[in-house]
């Protein structure tokens, strides 16, 4: 099932995303490995324990804004996505960590027609929350995507 064309956002409407996912140490660390990311908040727990002020490794913050986007796809986007037009706004309010499993919810927050009559741009507000509730990330997006065929 595609995600929605440009002519059925409307401006204010909230989805609530039913995926999940719980996140793994593992997670963190392959992330971190493969972006070349030395941070050993992400990579060590000896670290983590001795100079981090959370006493364990935090989980990658950008992986843990990858996975809250990804969950909105289905709803949103899947099949109906042309490009990304920007990210803003990127805040972290509260640090994820192992085992803590992440929601997401997204706001449209506007609407706007493009040049092109096959297309229009989407900005959402999406917001990341943890297995308590508790606000991980949050970040506006503006895509491209088609609109419905005539």
């Amino acid at each position: 099932m595609p995600g929605l064309f440009y002519d059925e956002f409307e401006i204010g409407k909230v989805y609530r995303h039913a995926t999940n996912r719980s996140v793994t140490q593992f997670d963190s660390t392959w992330h971190t490995a493969i972006t070349l990311n030395t941070q050993p908040l992400h990579l060590s727990l000896d670290f983590a324990a001795k100079q981090g002020i959370y006493g364990k490794p935090q989980f990658n913050s950008m992986y843990a804004l990858g996975i809250i986007i990804g969950q909105t796809v289905t709803d949103l986007t899947r099949s109906t996505f042309i490009e990304y037009v920007g990210m803003t706004d990127i805040q972290f309010p509260r640090p994820v960590f192992d085992g803590d499993t992440l929601y997401s919810r997204s706001t449209i927050l506007a609407v706007t027609p493009d040049e092109s009559p096959d297309s229009g741009v989407v900005e959402f507000l999406h917001e990341g929350f943890n297995q308590n509730e508790e606000l991980v990330a949050t970040c506006r997006r503006s895509v491209r995507v088609r609109r419905k065929a005539a």
